[in-house]
């Protein structure tokens, strides 16, 4: 008997899937757990695996197409096997598979197949599995995968710069992973402007964070380049000026989608609080004597754990609003805001009450990691109760949070400030923070967030209790 091939669900939020591309032909032989396509949801692009072996019997949507989760796409079984010829139950919204012989809509196509369908059609071919030629490029255009293709354009990656492994000769999503991994880091936009100017960026000494290049690094390496210091001068305004345009990614407009969702459809407010955070920073202190810099605490890390126990004491922090109820949920999971050079991931730390802060500090850790390198998993990204938005590095005062739907609130911490205070009839100097709670006033008073945040301070003022 045939064996269903579905859309995958990666990710409790995940409500359906784009077909980028698919690496079998009908009548090809495929091996369980070999990737037969590529698909792409609202985060990110991935391969799927085939969930049994045998032929390729027949693909019920075509390149291009929106498919929900859990629906049936094709079918895997034995050379012969009758099996439906449509899908049993079309929904509007799935994009219609292109007859025979026609193109998928423009509409319909995802950025990485889009950039692939680009390429000449011998080019294209060469990257298909059926092909019989192992053509790597012709007139300049490099064979990808539409997954490369999309990794390269989003780090500005040369394609031309990189080793193929695929069968034929193509550039793999593993190949642009592997590249990057051993490339110096470097904003994208450091990366086109070198690559347009022939400059090495080995060497070069960035400013951003953990030492990643920046653009404005790049004037004063290219100094001594053939160009010459005016020509590059003119090279940048050139790329940075208003002449400049640069196409929304998709996670960029992912990201610009649910924040104007989130600041018009909810009503909702912010309420900041001054925290004294002397001790707090002591006892990190002490937690991190004689620990490698990989090893030791972040202020962060224990702001996890402390919203972790208000919101595991305070249950309506825990409610989401599906149409005229509110939906109670257990796990004490915690959203971590990361900052990327092209928008913002929110990977999520779960169960947080049952475990330690070394353990949290490491999670979140590699979940940071992870986000910036571009290998977050769909579960790791999703089920969060709560969001934290860190900008303290940056000195901010104050800023107000926009709420990571569909949670209740989120928390927007800023930087440490001195002050001077009387303590015992002395003027001694302290370090306070501003902590800022953006809430939905669905689901949220003022008074119950008024309570969250006075018990919030209570912790991060004697922090041993965040530990207990």
């Amino acid at each position: 008997m045939a064996t269903e091939v579905y859309m995958p669900k990666n990710g409790m939020d995940m409500t359906e899937g784009t077909i980028i591309r698919w690496l079998k032909n009908e009548g090809d032989p495929v091996e369980k757990d070999e990737p037969i396509m590529e698909i792409e949801t609202d985060k990110i692009t991935m391969e799927s695996e085939a969930p049994a072996s045998g032929i390729l019997l027949k693909k019920l949507y075509e390149d291009g197409a929106v498919v929900p989760v859990l629906t049936t796409i094709g079918y895997i079984g034995e050379a012969g096997e009758k099996v439906p010829d449509a899908p049993a139950a079309a929904s509007a919204a799935v994009a219609p598979a292109p007859a025979a012989g026609t193109a998928a809509p423009a509409v319909a196509a995802a950025p990485g197949a889009a950039a692939f369908a680009a390429a000449p059609a011998s080019v294209a071919a060469a990257a298909a599995p059926a092909a019989n030629a192992a053509v790597r490029e012709e007139n300049g255009v490099v064979a990808a995968t539409p997954y490369a293709r999309k990794l390269a354009n989003d780090h500005g990656l040369d394609l031309h710069t990189v080793a193929p492994s695929g069968r034929h000769g193509e550039v793999r999503g593993r190949d642009v992973e592997a590249a990057l991994e051993a490339a110096p880091k470097a904003s994208p936009l450091a990366r086109a402007m070198a690559a347009d100017r022939g400059i090495d960026l080995k060497g070069i000494t960035g400013s951003g964070y953990r030492g990643k290049i920046m653009s404005g690094d790049l004037p004063a390496a290219a100094a001594g380049a053939t160009a010459g210091a005016a020509e590059v001068d003119a090279a940048i305004a050139e790329i940075e000026g208003v002449l400049a345009r640069y196409k929304m990614n998709g996670m960029r407009k992912v990201i610009a989608q649910r924040m104007f969702a989130s600041h018009n459809e909810i009503p909702n407010v912010t309420q900041n609080i001054k925290i004294d955070v002397t001790e707090l920073l002591a006892l990190r202190e002490k937690i991190n004597q004689g620990k490698e810099k990989a090893d030791r605490v972040s202020v962060n890390d224990m702001i996890i754990k402390a919203v972790a126990k208000v919101i595991g004491e305070q249950e309506r922090f825990r409610m989401t609003l599906e149409g005229d109820e509110f939906v109670l949920h257990n796990e004490i999971n915690i959203g971590v805001a990361v900052g990327l050079d092209d928008g913002l991931l929110v990977p999520v730390v779960h169960n947080v009450d049952q475990k330690g802060l070394l353990q949290v500090s490491k999670e979140a850790k590699a979940l940071a990691r992870k986000a910036r390198d571009g290998k977050l998993m769909p579960d790791e990204m999703g089920n969060g109760r709560i969001t934290i938005s860190n900008i303290g590095m940056f000195g901010t005062h104050s800023f107000t949070p926009i709420i990571n739907q569909p949670e209740a609130a989120i928390v927007g911490v800023c930087g440490t400030e001195e002050e001077l205070a009387l303590v015992d009839g002395q003027v001694v100097a302290r370090k306070k923070m501003m902590v800022c709670v953006t809430f939905d006033h669905r689901i949220l008073n003022g008074t119950e967030v008024c309570r969250f945040e006075s018990r919030l301070k209570e912790l991060l003022e004697n922090p041993i209790s965040i530990l207990l």
